[in-house]
């Protein structure tokens, strides 16, 4: 069976998915793909995630509009970094939803790093009382790159505060974070309490199955929590998230997904979403933890971004 050629699948590796993915373009498609999918103009299912050997993860999230459909595909194992290799690989497929035309293929990791780090930031602008200048990175890895790619971007925070779990990653990541970003004051901490007492906000960036924060943290600091994404992790303690208001990216994603919440035994009546929050600053100066565990409509917003880059060069 014969048809009339179609155009060749742009593919794209990490660097070239990260300059089709400016922050600030990407932290307002975010922003608008939550309020589409609260007026329920995408269609996002929830993520299938399979298990894979020696604590993998295989995680297929699709995610479609009227004009662009994605799926993203992509493997996790918490055990790479040890080795030397990726902890998260993958690829986001993205097609024209209105005749199924592939249009381009995204690097998985880039993407989600991207668009994760710009949900922090959307949070950080739309949940404190006042700008966020200085924030603290708990973690080394590639979330805490692209956390910092971004946040230094959309030059809002100026100073950043590294907490890694040795102090010869911290420099190292500082290290190499000094020799790419200008325009931020980095400071590398072998204690969290040190990096903890100037910033407004910590950012936690690991994997851990234990939490990292301590139960009590003063009222005014931001406490955002994005390594955590499996019912077995938790970043974060009970007696801090108890303590605190809580908000998250999706509620219906972190009921399933978000351990240190699940673990808390949370009361999810009380829980808020982003987008709840995004038509003006917080002006209530309630003590707040914002969860992140992710979404396929956040990748949705990401491929706008791409094909509109594209459009446009």
């Amino acid at each position: 069976m014969t048809g009339e050629p179609s155009a060749a699948l742009q593919v794209f590796d990490a660097e070239a998915t990260r300059a089709l993915l400016p922050a600030a373009a990407l932290l307002d498609a975010v922003a608008e793909a939550m309020r589409a999918r609260r007026a329920g103009r995408l269609t996002a299912p929830e993520r299938c995630v399979i298990p894979l050997p020696e604590g993998g993860s295989y995680l297929v999230m699709p995610a479609a509009d009227d004009r662009l459909a994605i799926t993203k595909l992509v493997t996790v194992h918490p055990g790479h970094a040890a080795r030397g290799l990726p902890t998260i690989q993958g690829q986001v497929v993205v097609a024209d939803a209105r005749d199924g035309r592939p249009l381009m293929l995204l690097d998985g990791p880039t993407l989600t790093a991207r668009r994760t780090a710009a949900v922090t930031a959307l949070g950080l602008r739309m949940l404190s009382t006042t700008p966020v200048r200085s924030v603290a990175l708990l973690g080394t890895g590639a979330q805490a790159l692209a956390h910092a790619r971004v946040l230094v971007e959309l030059s809002e925070v100026r100073a950043l505060h590294v907490v890694g779990r040795t102090t010869a990653q911290a420099d190292a990541f500082a290290d190499r974070l000094a020799a790419e970003l200008g325009g931020v004051e980095l400071t590398v901490h072998a204690h969290l309490a040190d990096a903890l007492r100037t910033a407004q906000a910590v950012v936690t960036l690991t994997t851990s199955l234990c939490p990292v924060l301590p139960d009590e943290l003063p009222a005014g600091l931001l406490v955002i929590g994005v390594g955590a994404f499996t019912p077995q992790m938790a970043e974060l303690p009970p007696a801090l998230l108890r303590s605190r208001r809580v908000v998250v990216d999706a509620i219906d994603g972190a009921r399933h997904e978000a351990g240190d919440l699940i673990q808390a035994a949370i009361e999810w009546s009380g829980v808020t979403e982003l987008v709840d929050h995004l038509d003006a600053r917080s002006d209530s100066g309630a003590a707040t933890v914002f969860k992140t565990v992710g979404h396929a409509a956040w990748d949705l917003a990401a491929a706008h971004v791409a094909q509109r880059m594209l459009a446009s060069s």
